[in-house]
């Protein structure tokens, strides 16, 4: 029986793979697009008292630094509370080339998941992902050990890793804007797309173990 699968291990990995980076990217999108979450964590951090504005106000420049960061047709950035240096802006732009490229993921992923899903499915072979797929459930659950332990170093490594300058690191007379965006708001971020990620994995492993291979 083993040697029959054998055609379908990478197959098998590489449909469990696009599944892990479409919950993953689904994560950040989620993350991007829900702007309560920045809400209440201007409650959360006290970001009122590390800026001076109040809490509608720091809605109002968040809203416009998302909607920079989200409209391809939007290639100036302006805060209405908020200036930005060239290093600042030159940040926010490639973090807005990161976004695109995750809704880039997001959608091809999905794609290739489905597809691969639909192929096995045909073959009544979908129990092939749950190994892959417990395995890789691994990486989310360490993750999080890892933000709960030493978030501080995981986000340095993060910006070092996605961008090859220190663009990032911000000057609060310069880009004051780094005041309202707390470390632990980005942690908070984390936390939830890696939660997504596992919960989906997980979600994903019971609907496959559950279904009828018709």
């Amino acid at each position: 029986m083993e040697h029959l699968m054998r055609p379908y291990r990478v197959q098998k990995w590489g449909i469990a793979t696009a599944l892990f980076l479409f919950w993953l990217s689904l994560g950040i999108t989620f993350v991007i697009f829900f702007e309560p979450l920045y809400h209440w964590s201007i409650q959360w951090f006290g970001v009122e008292k590390m800026t001076g504005y109040s809490t509608d106000v720091l809605k109002t420049n968040y809203h416009e630094l998302i909607g920079y960061l989200t409209n391809p047709l939007n290639d100036s950035l302006v805060m209405s509370n908020f200036t930005s240096s060239q290093q600042g802006l030159f940040h926010f732009f490639e973090v807005k080339r990161l976004f695109f490229i995750n809704f880039a993921i997001f959608l091809s992923s999905g794609l290739v998941s489905f597809f691969g899903i639909r192929s096995l499915k045909q073959r009544r072979l979908t129990w092939l992902l749950r190994r892959p797929i417990r395995w890789l459930v691994l990486v989310p659950i360490f993750v999080c050990v890892g933000i709960a332990s030493f978030f501080n170093t995981l986000f340095i490594k993060f910006h070092e890793l996605f961008f090859n300058n220190d663009a990032w690191i911000f000057d609060p007379k310069k880009d004051p804007i780094i005041l309202a965006l707390p470390e632990e708001f980005f942690m908070v971020c984390f936390i939830v797309v890696f939660s997504i990620l596992l919960l989906g994995l997980l979600g994903t492993n019971l609907l496959i173990k559950n279904l009828k291979e018709i």
